[in-house]
């Protein structure tokens, strides 16, 4: 295919979902802990990826949206509409999130156990599409919470050799109140002369 050409698909032509997914969604590492300083690498590529995904970017075919008449304030007019909008993300999503995210979102306020998924509810606006973005946006906050719970900041190497320095010298002052400890033991052996 020649640079800057655009693929042309045949009319009515759809891609499969992972395939369209593949093009919007950083694919997520498989990481089941952040063990290491690699694995944390990994997760804030990770996370730096996510966040910059915009709602349009979303994978819809991810998540069941259904919306419901609201309550609360607004008059007849919240009692005619559908405007409170209700996202369900499935977990485990492995094509959206790495197993050490769905460890932390069981314990989010907004799991629900049956069927195991994310529940996001909106209807603070008047709108549908209002409420679905506020439901979008507090869904990814959530899992960017979750996300981040474990990562611990970058050692730098002023830190490591400050570390490494501090050892040494807890060492040092080790060896040397042993070595006091064990010429004070040796000092007290059986007395001998008094016969």
């Amino acid at each position: 295919m020649l640079a800057g050409t655009a693929l042309s698909w045949p009319r009515g032509f759809r891609l499969p979902p992972l395939a369209r997914l593949a093009s919007t969604v950083a694919r997520p590492p498989s990481l089941a802990a952040l063990n290491t300083q690699d694995d944390m690498k990994l997760a804030r590529v990770w996370i730096s990826a996510f966040e910059k995904m915009s709602a349009e970017d979303w994978p819809k075919n991810l998540t069941d949206i259904s919306f419901t008449r609201s309550s609360g304030p607004g008059g007849q007019h919240v009692n005619r509409t559908f405007s409170k909008a209700v996202v369900r993300l499935p977990l485990p999503s492995p094509t959206l999130l790495p197993p050490y995210v769905v460890a932390h979102l069981r314990r989010s306020p907004h799991y629900s156990n049956s069927p195991p998924s994310l529940l996001v509810s909106s209807s603070t606006h008047r709108t549908q599409q209002t409420n679905l973005a506020d439901c979008m946006s507090k869904l990814k906050a959530t899992i960017l919470d979750a996300a981040r719970r474990d990562l611990v900041g970058e050692t730098s190497e002023a830190q490591k050799e400050k570390v490494k320095e501090l050892v040494d010298r807890e060492k040092l002052r080790t060896a040397k109140s042993k070595k006091m400890r064990k010429e004070t033991k040796s000092g007290r052996g059986k007395v001998r002369g008094w016969d």
